[in-house]
């Protein structure tokens, strides 16, 4: 019973919240992110609600290979990731956008240049790339550096892993880890996002958990634990 009124009380909570997403962008903010939902389906492959007990947001990501003039896939592979996402607490919103264009070789590594825009600006990146897919498994990612001053390194990786259940029915099991080092205070801020639950044909959803721990000898930890859900285009 305990359990169960917790629920509620969560379920409550984010609805009565939801609408706060709206009022604590900025309106530069909030123009690009109902743009980026009404064309979702033209520029993104997937597209992902998340609530959680502390933070609620969207996650829109594009993942394909350009083709050649003979419409055939090629080395070039273009990625793109937009989130955006608010607290309860009437806090400015997070908003990241990564972009990225990588030449790959037929062993999976390749060559990235990243073009990263946070709230603090631009950041352009450049380094080397993995990817490799295969049958219901798949990993994404790289090491890249900033080719700004401050040169912080980025280690990004993606592993997504979908075994088949029967005819319509999929596990959905998904682990990021993005650990970003500046050498020039040794300030360490290192993510970790999980998704795991069910997909029936396009859709997907279950528990999620995003972890982060910043710092350079004391850590601060924070977590947002909650559900998620995900369409595939």
């Amino acid at each position: 019973m305990y359990f169960y009124c917790r629920s509620v009380n969560l379920i409550n909570k984010v609805i009565n919240n939801f609408f706060l997403l709206a009022y604590c962008i900025d309106m530069k903010w909030l123009i690009l992110l109902l743009f980026l939902l009404i064309n979702a389906q033209i520029f993104a492959q997937s597209v992902e609600i998340y609530a959680g007990h502390q933070r609620l947001g969207v996650d829109l990501m594009w993942f394909k290979n350009f083709k050649n003039a003979k419409d055939e896939r090629s080395p070039l592979l273009f990625f793109s990731r937009n989130r955006a996402s608010v607290d309860y607490e009437n806090s400015p919103t997070a908003f990241g956008s990564t972009n990225a264009v990588s030449y790959n070789f037929k062993n999976g590594l390749g060559i990235v240049a990243v073009a990263s825009f946070l709230n603090a600006g631009f950041t352009p990146k450049a380094g080397i790339q993995y990817y490799k897919s295969k049958k219901d498994f798949m990993f994404f990612g790289w090491l890249v550096a900033d080719l700004k001053k401050s040169g912080n390194i980025d280690l990004f990786g993606l592993f997504r892993y979908q075994p088949k259940l029967n005819e319509h029915w999929r596990i959905f099991s998904q682990l990021e880890l993005f650990p970003v080092y500046s050498p020039s205070n040794e300030y360490w801020s290192i993510t970790q996002r999980l998704r795991l639950g069910t997909k029936h044909h396009a859709w997907a959803a279950g528990a999620m958990a995003d972890f982060n721990q910043s710092g350079s000898n004391d850590f601060i930890k924070t977590h947002n634990i909650g559900g998620f859900l995900r369409y595939d285009f």
